[in-house]
């Protein structure tokens, strides 16, 4: 008798255990806020996910006023905007989604939301009361979700923007498991080029420092943000930094951030029609990525690039102000009868900057300085 009682005792504990498990993954799955939940490490897996808290209560005041409002644009965009009142904002983070997939995922863990998104914003401790932020997607359901993600935290402003399948652009018909193909590229990144320039036309006030971010871009290293903008305050040369993206089994992930090899003849003059295609072998051929060039430096040091990748992206206002976008064909070696032959999105606002006075250079940050890229997207 008393052993059938043991048993029957272990088997109420085990089975205890066994339903705790399960609403310890059911609740970090399906919590109210919707977060990704992970088990890509033990500690992430065992520590609940739960996420970064917000430490700049204290300057909110209890009865701060947010003006809202939602209209269509003539263009039929659909266009919410918020604004807590009389805040002064000074950083403007920017992010474009297509739709909920564009949050991707990680090893062992359940897709991201932009509640996610959200959280890795708070993650850099910047006060969000001087931060606004710039979204566009192309559906619906994402940008009411976004409206609930913003609710409880004191963004300055937020200026929210739904156009439906792309807003109709060259990019509307590529099916997003197509969309690395090397046969949509040149369409692709046009397009995205389009609605970079788009949503930074629209959401930019009175930012002095715009920042983009890529939806699947998981995770920040400490202070990377603040350093960023602490470079462009001191020098007056620096317009544009980026940083080291990385992947759990790539220690570059960011392939549009390099530095061209100036001794390289064809490289640096103009390229003649029946060259094009050999200039741009040649540049893939000879050009240094950013995990080179940041060898060996410390994370106050600052290393000149010719291009840059759109996974962080730091843009003085100051020259989206002064006419700088995002080239939404090839730039470099264009001629009234062609495009030119590389320069297309992110990799051609340099070019683009290195010619304007008063300082606009292309740089990354060095030593420990990275993002990191979801594992799936």
């Amino acid at each position: 008798m008393a052993t059938r009682i043991r048993f029957a005792t272990n088997r109420v504990v085990l089975s205890g255990i066994a339903v705790l498990l399960v609403v310890f993954v059911l609740f970090h799955s399906f919590e109210p806020r919707k977060r990704a939940w992970s088990c890509k490490t033990l500690s992430s897996c065992l520590g609940g996910n739960h996420p970064p808290t917000y430490k700049h209560w204290d300057g909110v005041p209890l009865d701060f006023a947010i003006g809202k409002t939602e209209k269509t644009l003539s263009d039929g965009t659909v266009f919410y905007h918020q604004r807590i009142v009389n805040t002064n904002p000074d950083v403007l983070i920017q992010v474009l989604t297509r739709d909920a997939h564009s949050w991707s995922a990680d090893f062992r863990s359940t897709p991201r939301t932009v509640y996610d998104f959200v959280d890795m914003i708070v993650s850099t401790e910047l006060d969000l009361t001087r931060v606004s932020l710039g979204l566009m997607t192309a559906t619906r359901e994402e940008f009411e979700a976004t409206k609930d993600a913003v609710r409880s935290l004191p963004f300055a402003r937020v200026a929210l923007f739904y156009r439906e399948n792309d807003g109709g652009g060259a990019a509307a018909d590529i099916p997003y498991e197509d969309r690395h193909k090397d046969e949509v590229q040149r369409r692709r990144r046009g397009a995205i080029a389009a609605a970079r320039n788009y949503l930074m036309a629209r959401s930019l006030q009175d930012e002095k420092h715009v920042i983009w971010v890529d939806a699947d871009i998981v995770e920040f290293s400490k202070g990377v943000v603040q350093k960023m903008i602490e470079h462009a305050e001191k020098r007056s040369d620096v317009g544009i930094v980026t940083a080291l993206c990385i992947q759990t089994i790539t220690p570059n992930y960011d392939k549009n951030a390099w530095s061209i090899n100036r001794q390289v003849p064809l490289l640096m003059g103009p390229v003649g029609d029946g060259d094009l295609t050999t200039a741009a072998d040649k540049l893939v051929e000879t050009r240094t990525y950013i995990d080179e060039i940041i060898k060996g430096t410390n994370d106050d040091d600052l290393l000149p690039l010719d291009s840059v990748g759109g996974t962080i992206l730091y843009i003085k206002a100051s020259l989206i102000r002064q006419g700088i976008n995002f080239p939404t064909s090839y730039v470099v070696g264009t001629t009234w009868s062609h495009e030119g032959w590389v320069g297309i999105e992110s990799e051609g606002i340099c070019y683009m900057a290195s010619h304007l006075d008063g300082g606009g250079g292309c740089y990354v940050l060095g030593g420990s300085h990275h993002v990191r890229h979801a594992d799936w997207s």
